[in-house]
């Protein structure tokens, strides 16, 4: 099995647009297993020409998974969700972070365990950020997951930012731009094409 997972510190951080960035750029197909809320992700992403794969679960509410479920009396299936992915290399995101509870026994950090694959973590500046990355970080190190690394998302140039680009080697940076985002030409613009071809991936 080959591919890699996007998740983040926190919901809103731009799992999407990393993941999208990385799709393109790859040529890898986006995969998402379980969605909450609309619009979908895979629709946003497929808006960009990006192949996709539905989802296992899709859920109206924009909540944790569990919680979505439940709204619809309804669960998700353990055994469904983790089985193994598409047999072709993918870029997989998850959904919020890594504790998202998915059933009442397990969270989204368990099914990264149980694939094993490379994580990118994507990480966007705000008032607790340094605090939620190191926890990300001691979660995955914990389950022995494999980081492939930190990338940096929507910077505007606060303060804080210096924090990460000091503390970490990062993967890649994008600027926090309201404008047309066009993926691929970001996958190259923000050292991601560079870091990830030094590591095999390109």
């Amino acid at each position: 099995m080959k591919g890699l997972i996007v998740t983040g510190i926190h919901t809103d951080v731009g799992k999407t647009r990393i993941a999208a960035t990385l799709a393109a750029g790859l040529k890898w197909p986006y995969w998402k297993p379980v969605q909450t809320g609309t619009p979908t992700d895979t629709a946003t992403v497929s808006q960009w020409g990006i192949p996709t794969y539905p989802e296992r679960y899709r859920f109206a509410l924009p909540a944790a998974p569990l919680i979505a479920a439940q709204a619809e009396k309804t669960h998700i299936d353990w055994g469904l969700l983790c089985a193994p992915p598409p047999d072709e290399p993918l870029v997989i995101e998850g959904a919020g972070g890594l504790y998202v509870p998915v059933t009442p026994d397990y969270f989204l950090i368990d099914l990264f365990a149980q694939w094993k694959l490379p994580v990118v973590l994507v990480v966007r500046p705000y008032l607790g950020a340094m605090n939620h990355t190191w926890l990300s970080l001691e979660a995955l190190r914990r389950r022995a997951i494999p980081l492939l690394g930190i990338v940096l998302n929507g910077t505007t140039g606060d303060p804080s930012e210096t924090y990460f680009r000091k503390t970490f080697t990062l993967l890649g940076e994008l600027p926090w731009d309201e404008g047309p985002f066009h993926p691929e030409r970001a996958f190259h613009e923000s050292g991601l094409a560079k870091s990830l071809a030094g590591k095999g991936y390109a």
